[in-house]
């Protein structure tokens, strides 16, 4: 009984692709979806209608178009339409598109092999590869440049290496040096005046006062040796008229062996008691120290070669200025190589119609004076172009000069005074004595 309700429910349909049975509900709308036989996609409800071939009998045969010379063909006639064809079913209910399960059977194939990513390890080779060719195109261009430049000739200078004024240029630079530090040498190295004559500027002028200087023989120039002078660059325009310098510069150091200050007391060290006399003189720092020492080596290029100018090397080293200045004898007199620049007179010491002039000696600027001169002398007249006090100038104005000064009045009293101004700049160097100033000296 059971059977034949089943039977009576339901209705046999047919894959169109395995041709295998299958029982749907006779009341179950069309539906589309997979064969439970093959997986092939059916739908149910919808009998499948052979497609049967039209016999040519059938077909319908165009007529056929006849052209008559001059006549124009007329247009062939217009095919009835065919008619419309209806479907016999429509679905009533749209169902959501469902995957297509048709290849769930199918056997499966083997996936195509995928490529392996490129390796790092080719990367790198290339890299090397590249880096070999870079140094090897490197190597090959130096060679050949090296080989190319061998033939190649310099190009040629406006200026020889046998030229003049490339020596000349060359020697104001820097190898004027060389023969300075032979001269200096070979003077520092003489013991006696005959064998210093050869390194010194003007030594028929000047060996008596070298002779004269050295007479006690306590002088040592050794003290002050050669290779610790350093180059002094004189300006360009000095050094083509061929002056060149070399300074010696030794600051002022303690001896330790006498540098046995006293001690002083608490109440003195702390300002409560002033120290007396002895105390402040004997705990001076200044008298345990040794006086600096600065030497001016001025040297003039002579067709004899660099020689040196003793004057102003002794005035320097020995301070034979401050020692004039110092020890006052009246009627001495002495010639110096001096800055000199218009002062302000002592206090208490100024004179009606005369301007006050100092006198510093070039390597140590505390060895000098003031000495008024008289604006209506000689010398006043002078010095004039120096003078910046009262002026529009209202600016000081430092020369180098040569003088002659003197210790004149009376014992007692014996002030300095400047007798004559020999030349500007330093006698023997730059400035050269007039034949109206001149004077046995």
């Amino acid at each position: 009984m059971a059977d034949q309700e089943i039977s009576n429910n339901q209705r046999e349909f047919r894959c169109k692709h395995c041709d295998g049975k299958i029982l749907v509900p006779k009341d179950l709308p069309p539906t589309t979806g997979p064969c439970p036989h093959c997986g092939g996609l059916i739908t149910s409800g919808v009998e499948e209608i052979p497609v049967l071939p039209i016999p040519a009998a059938q077909i319908p045969q165009l007529p056929t178009v006849l052209t008559v010379p001059g006549v124009p063909p007329e247009p062939p006639a217009k095919a009835p339409p065919p008619p419309p064809v209806r479907s016999e079913w429509k679905p009533t209910v749209e169902l959501p598109p469902r995957e297509d399960h048709a290849d769930l059977n199918q056997p499966k194939r083997n996936p195509a092999p995928k490529k392996a990513p490129p390796q790092s390890s080719g990367l790198i080779s290339a890299m090397l590869v590249l880096l070999a060719l870079v140094l090897l195109g490197g190597g090959v261009v130096w060679f050949a440049a090296k080989e190319l430049g061998r033939n190649i000739e310099p190009p040629t200078s406006k200026i020889t290496p046998g030229d003049p004024a490339l020596n000349e240029a060359k020697y104001i630079h820097s190898g004027w040096q060389k023969d300075a530090y032979q001269v200096l040498r070979g003077y520092l190295g003489a013991a006696t005046t005959k064998d210093k004559s050869p390194f010194i500027l003007n030594a028929g002028v000047v060996e008596p006062k070298i002779a004269e200087f050295y007479r006690d023989g306590g002088h040592n120039d050794s003290n002050t040796p050669a290779d610790a002078y350093a180059i002094y660059e004189l300006s360009e325009e000095d050094r083509k008229r061929g002056l060149f310098m070399m300074i010696y510069d030794q600051p002022p150091q303690f001896d330790i062996k006498e540098f046995f200050r006293p001690l002083a007391s608490l109440e003195v060290q702390y300002g409560v008691d002033e120290a007396d006399l002895l105390l402040s003189t004997l705990a001076r720092a200044g008298n345990f120290a040794m006086e600096p020492l600065r030497v001016h080596a001025f040297f003039k290029r002579t067709p004899e070669g660099l020689k040196l100018d003793w004057e102003i090397f002794a005035q320097t080293k020995y301070r034979t200025l401050r020692n004039f200045v110092e020890r006052p004898e009246v009627g001495q007199t002495g010639v110096f190589r001096i800055l000199i620049v218009e002062d302000v007179p002592d206090k208490g010491r100024a004179v009606a119609g005369t301007r006050t002039y100092r006198i510093v000696d070039p390597a140590n600027s505390g060895d000098n004076a003031r000495i008024n001169v008289k604006v209506d002398s000689e010398t006043g007249r002078a010095l004039s172009s120096l003078n910046w006090r009262g002026t529009k100038e209202n600016r000081p104005l430092t020369r180098t000069a040569t003088v002659e000064v003197k210790w004149s009045g009376p014992a007692t009293a014996p002030e300095l005074e400047i007798s004559r101004l020999v030349c500007w700049e330093f006698l023997g160097l730059g400035g050269q004595e007039t034949p109206a100033t001149a004077s046995t000296q």
